[in-house]
């Protein structure tokens, strides 16, 4: 079977491009034959190792060259390559004679369905409907939001099948009938847990307006005195938000407590050097960090955020999920945490087992199931 992935690049660090990359490699070794097709990727080296067996196609659409420009300019050179990506994608779909094309929820999606190459066709979506909620604009941009979403569903229901990341969001299509919930695969693979001894606390995630990282540096800033003095908290990434954040630790005093590590090296060994892992994003698809920390047996705090943690964590056996902005409530989970090293031991065993459910063995076929139900139907 003919398999292709549709994603705008892979020279990025990103969840996605993770977890696809790492399908893409899974599938591979399954005996499948698998393409990427990218807009924006040019001549640039793929940020995650892809088996040599996988095929490569840039469009060189560079859809990424629009930002920046005036609206009106951006809005007709979006419609230019916009008409050159679909005239593209279409031509080399009809040589690649491909059984199935999976959209990751880009620009493509609005095109694939309307491709007669006889492939059936697949969506998938790494974020959450929330998202389109939380980001709304206002104005005439608000309009161009309420059109964007109309054409959005109408594109949907043409796949023969969209495929969510959660139970909670597959809640939030209800227009749509072709629906599936599939979880990511957790992709960190550990010989040993965390000894949960260590006094550090871990967050992992882009310093960006999503993982919400101010509001996590707020809720340490309410215990950091009540905690003794070697417990520390580092948050792993790199984004935009650095700057602001740094500031914000200077303002609250907390310098010698909070870290932003920046990009990990090794983020197996920052797992098991930690004894908890919190997160407070504003929105997710999954969380596919909070499942990593999991799977290392460390337990787990974590904002009720639309969605993907309410699927992650049993709330009092594996971690804490807390209603999502309760900063102080928050703050509390993770002193109780803190404190009490027995129930770090209980949950951080929870947690190991939990996580199981997002071993590659157990999610690579349920997408192999879909691929052979899409093709016979």
């Amino acid at each position: 079977m003919k398999i292709i992935y549709c994603i705008p690049q892979l020279y990025r660090l990103g969840g996605m491009e993770r977890i696809v990359s790492i399908k893409m490699n899974l599938l591979v070794k399954e005996g499948y034959d698998v393409s990427v097709i990218t807009t924006d990727q040019g001549n640039r080296p793929f940020y995650f190792e892809l088996d040599k067996r996988i095929k490569h196609y840039d469009l060189n659409i560079n859809y990424e060259q629009n930002t920046g420009n005036r609206l009106i300019k951006k809005f007709f050179l979006l419609l230019y390559k916009y008409y050159i990506h679909k005239r593209r994608l279409e031509s080399l779909l009809f040589v690649l004679k491909a059984d199935i094309v999976i959209s990751t929820f880009s620009d493509e999606m609005f095109i694939l369905p309307y491709i007669k190459d006889g492939s059936k066709k697949i969506v998938e979506f790494h974020f959450c409907r929330n998202m389109f909620k939380l980001l709304s604009q206002k104005g005439i941009f608000h309009l161009i939001d309420i059109f964007k979403s109309k054409r959005r569903i109408r594109s949907l229901k043409k796949f023969d099948s969209f495929v969510c990341l959660s139970n909670e969001d597959a809640q939030n299509w209800t227009e749509l009938n072709n629906v599936e919930v599939i979880y990511n695969i957790s992709p960190l693979k550990f010989s040993s847990k965390a000894t949960l001894k260590e006094h550090r606390v871990i967050s992992v995630g882009r310093y960006s307006y999503q993982k919400g990282y101010d509001r996590l540096i707020n809720a340490w800033a309410l215990i950091s005195k009540e905690i003794p003095e070697d417990w520390t908290l580092h948050i792993v990434g790199e984004g935009c938000l650095r700057q602001e954040l740094t500031d914000q630790i200077k303002r609250l005093g907390l310098e010698n407590s909070v870290f932003l590590d920046g990009v990990s090296e090794n983020i197996s060994k920052d797992y098991l050097s930690s004894s908890i892992a919190v997160f407070t994003s504003h929105y997710e698809g999954f969380l596919l960090a909070l499942a990593e920390a999991e799977s290392a047996g460390v337990p787990v705090v974590s904002f009720d955020t639309p969605c993907g943690p309410k699927d992650i964590i049993e709330d009092g056996k594996d971690g804490f999920l807390v209603p999502n902005g309760d900063i102080s409530q928050i703050a509390k989970k993770i002193y109780l945490l803190i404190q009490d090293e027995k129930l770090r031991t209980i949950m951080g065993r929870n947690a190991y087992e939990n996580s199981k459910r997002f071993n590659e063995n157990i999610i690579i076929p349920q997408w192999i199931s879909l691929f052979d139900r899409v093709s016979h139907n």
